[in-house]
C-alpha cells in the first residue's frame, strides 16, 4: 500500500484498530466477569489509614486482655477484608445470590493459622477473635464458667444485658476430648430475619458466642449482633 492510499484509508484504520483497544482498556467491552470482580474487590479492599489500624488494634487488645490468660499476639492486615459470620444476601435463583451490604472489616492474624480476629472499622467494635486453646489450670464448674463468660461480655459488650432478653440461649459443649472440654455459650437472634425485606436472608442469624475451656480459658469470641442491626438502617433494609 503506497503512502497516498494509507493516508486516504487512515480514518477506517483508526476505527478498526484503535477504537476497540480504547474500549477494552476502559472496560466498555471485553474483560471477563472475574477480572471486573477483581477490580471491584481491589477498590473495596483498599489500604487502611494508620489511625484506623491503631484504633482497631487498641480495641482488640482491650478485648484480649478482658479474656485473659495469654499475651496479645495479633497483627492487623493493611487492607480491608470480609467477615466470616456476617452477610445479608438476596437470592437470585437456586444457586446465585447477591450481597446487599458491605462487608468491610479490619482483619487480624495471629501466631498460628488458627488465630485470627475481626474489628468493625466503623465502630471499632471487636466482632470476633480466635486463639489457640489452653487447658492448664484447675477444672471449673459449669456455673463458674458461665459467670466468667458473663463478666467478660459485660466488659467487652456493655449492651449485652440490654439485648440478652431478645436472644435465644444455646449451650454447645464439647466434652470427652482427650485434651479437655470446650464450652460454647451462644445467644442467637432468631427474630432478625423477620425484619428483612422479602427474599433477603442472612448467611447466619445474628449471634453472640464465647468459647471457653473447662479450665476457664476464653479462646474465642463472636458478636455479629450490632453488625446486622446497624446494616438494616445503613442500607435501608427495614420492612
Amino acid at each position: 500500500m503506497d503512502k497516498k492510499s494509507l493516508i486516504k484509508q487512515w480514518p477506517v484504520l483508526f476505527v478498526v484498530l484503535f477504537i476497540p483497544a480504547i474500549l477494552i482498556a476502559t472496560g466498555v467491552i471485553g474483560g471477563n466477569d472475574s477480572q471486573k470482580s477483581d477490580s471491584a474487590t481491589q477498590m473495596r479492599e483498599g489500604a487502611i489509614e494508620e489511625s484506623s489500624l491503631d484504633s482497631a488494634t487498641a480495641s482488640l487488645k482491650s478485648a484480649i486482655e478482658a479474656a485473659g490468660g495469654a499475651q496479645y499476639n495479633f497483627s492487623a492486615q493493611p487492607t480491608f477484608g470480609r467477615y466470616a459470620n456476617f452477610g445479608i444476601v438476596q437470592q437470585l435463583d437456586e444457586v446465585r445470590s447477591v450481597g446487599l451490604v458491605d462487608e468491610i472489616a479490619i482483619n487480624f492474624s495471629g501466631a498460628t493459622n488458627n488465630e485470627h480476629a475481626e474489628v468493625n472499622p466503623k465502630t471499632n467494635q471487636v466482632v470476633s477473635f480466635h486463639r489457640e486453646t489452653d487447658y492448664s489450670g484447675e477444672t471449673k464448674t459449669y456455673t463458674e464458667l458461665e459467670q466468667q463468660v458473663r463478666a467478660f461480655l459485660n466488659e467487652v459488650y456493655p449492651d449485652f444485658a440490654q439485648v440478652e432478653p431478645t436472644l435465644t440461649f444455646e449451650d454447645n459443649s464439647k466434652t470427652g476430648r482427650p485434651e479437655g472440654s470446650n464450652h460454647f455459650f451462644t445467644w442467637n437472634d432468631m427474630n432478625f430475619e423477620s425484619e428483612l425485606p422479602e427474599g433477603a436472608n442472612t448467611e447466619r442469624p445474628p449471634f453472640i458466642q464465647v468459647g471457653i475451656t473447662s479450665t476457664g480459658y476464653i479462646f474465642s469470641y463472636n458478636n455479629a449482633i450490632d453488625l446486622y442491626h446497624d446494616a438494616l438502617q445503613e442500607f435501608n433494609l427495614t420492612q
